[in-house]
C-alpha cells in the first residue's frame, strides 16, 4: 500500500511538473518572447550630449592645465640668467598643460565616446601649427601677426578638439549599432 501511494505522488509530481512548464502562448507575441521574421531588437544607445558639456568640459580643464603646465614649466626651467628664460618655462609648460587639459576636457565632457588619442594628436598639432605661425611672423618682424595668432590660437585648439573628440565618438556610435 505505501509502494502504491509513493508511485502515485511521484506520478503526480512528474505530471504536475511537466504541465506546469507549458506556457499559453501569448496574446501578442513580441520580438522579445518569440522569434519573428524580419523583426530586431533594437539597440539602446544613450544619447549623444550636446555642444555645450564637452566644450564647457575642455575650456575649463584647458585653463587649469594651462596654469599647473605653466607652474610645473617654470619649476622645471629652474634658474636661468637670461632676459627671459623664466617666461620660457612657463609658455612651454602653459601649452603643454594646456592642450593635454584640452583634450582631457573633450574626451570627458562627451562622455568619453570619442578617441583620446586622437583628441590629445588633435589638440597638439594645431599648437604645432599656432606655435609655428607665430615663430614666422616674429621672425619677419609682424608684431600684429604674432598678436593675432597667440589671440586666435587658444579658441581654435578648443574648437578642434571638441569637434574631433565628437565625430569620433559619432563614428564609434555608428560602428556599435551596425549589425
Amino acid at each position: 500500500m505505501r509502494a502504491l501511494v509513493l508511485s502515485g505522488l511521484l506520478v503526480t509530481l512528474v505530471a504536475g511538473r511537466m504541465v506546469s512548464q507549458r506556457l499559453p502562448p501569448p496574446l501578442f507575441p513580441s520580438a522579445r518572447t518569440h522569434d519573428l521574421p524580419g523583426a530586431a531588437i533594437r539597440a539602446r544607445v544613450a544619447s549623444e550630449p550636446n555642444i555645450g558639456s564637452p566644450l564647457l568640459a575642455a575650456a575649463g580643464l584647458g585653463l587649469l592645465g594651462w596654469g599647473v603646465g605653466a607652474v610645473a614649466g617654470h619649476a622645471i626651467q629652474g634658474d636661468c640668467f637670461e632676459e627671459y628664460c623664466g617666461l620660457e618655462g612657463i609658455f612651454y609648460g602653459g601649452a603643454a598643460g594646456g592642450g593635454m587639459g584640452l583634450a582631457v576636457g573633450a574626451h570627458l565632457g562627451n562622455r568619453r565616446r570619442g578617441s583620446f588619442p586622437l583628441d590629445v594628436l588633435t589638440s597638439g598639432a594645431v599648437w604645432g601649427v599656432g606655435y609655428a605661425l607665430m615663430s614666422s611672423f616674429a621672425n619677419d618682424g609682424d608684431g600684429a601677426g604674432v598678436v593675432l595668432t597667440a589671440i586666435m590660437l587658444p579658441p581654435t585648439q578648443l574648437v578642434a578638439t571638441v569637434l574631433v573628440e565628437r565625430a569620433t565618438g559619432r563614428s564609434r556610435a555608428g560602428r556599435l549599432q551596425a549589425p
